[in-house]
């Protein structure tokens, strides 16, 4: 009982943020100021949508993201599919360090690698660029991908590697035609999660860009001044769409794939 509890009141914890920031979108401007905070009994106001709409031009920020974000998940699943898959199917010395060392790259705040990275893609003439930033999101996102997508490959039994291999096929047609056609749902999650990561990524994106390519949390945090806050509410509140239709899709394979099992050996 005291852990079901537990359950439901850190799973509330995590929420209350979201449900603040929709109800905020929701609101009239006087009931998000009010004090005390009116967090459950407000006016239902939809007049800050339609003036976001009518006011704002946030659409070319929807394309800045959506670009980065898949030109990102992309070329992370690329090089996932072939790094995750030579971890998974060989062993070699140090090989549980290495493994402990890219879950510890994951696990570095991008605040401290922020400032080398600037300077690295202002000297590759990167900044403000949609290269500079798929390269920077897909390299934040490989040490998680790469884990997560061993994870099913480990899932998948290693006498089909071999039975193939007896009858002639290379690893290469191993992999392309037997191994990936199996690990549809691991391609999917790690492709859908970076594809998150990257839409929802600010820290870089406000560092590495901001004159030419805004994606919608940079373009949202320009609201943030207190007379605007609705409008900021209303357009992250929309950037939120495609994050819950996306995870609709994969949410049997979410749970089973950042267990993580792969560590062990």
């Amino acid at each position: 009982m005291f852990k079901k509890f537990s359950a439901y009141l850190v799973g509330l914890i995590f929420f209350f943020p979201i449900f603040f920031l929709v109800s905020s979108a929701i609101k009239p401007t006087r009931d998000i100021f009010a004090i005390p905070p009116k967090i459950f009994f407000f006016s239902l106001d939809l007049n800050n949508f339609q003036n976001v709409f009518s006011q704002i031009n946030f659409f070319p920020s929807i394309i800045d993201s959506f670009i980065i974000a898949i030109g990102s998940a992309s070329w992370t699943l690329l090089i996932t599919i072939y790094s995750s898959y030579h971890l998974s199917r060989n062993n070699f010395k140090f090989k549980n360090l290495f493994i402990i060392s890219i879950i510890s790259t994951r696990m570095m705040p991008l605040v401290s690698i922020s400032i080398p990275i600037y300077f690295v893609l202002s000297r590759l003439n990167l900044l403000d660029t949609y290269m500079g930033l798929i390269l920077v999101h897909s390299c934040i996102n490989l040490p998680l991908a790469v884990l997560l997508m061993k994870s099913f490959y480990d899932d998948i039994p290693r006498e089909i590697d071999e039975n193939a291999f007896l009858d002639g096929a290379s690893k290469f047609v191993i992999l392309h035609k037997l191994i990936l056609p199996l690990s549809l749902g691991g391609l999917s999650v790690t492709f859908i999660l970076s594809f998150i990561f990257s839409w929802t990524e600010f820290i870089c994106a406000v560092m590495l860009s901001q004159m030419k390519i805004k994606t919608l949390p940079v373009y949202a945090s320009l609201y943030k001044t207190l007379p605007s806050w609705d409008a900021m509410s209303v357009i992250i509140s929309i950037s939120l769409v495609p994050l819950f239709v996306l995870l609709l899709f994969i949410q049997k394979y979410i749970v089973r794939g950042l267990t993580l099992g792969s560590v062990k050996e």
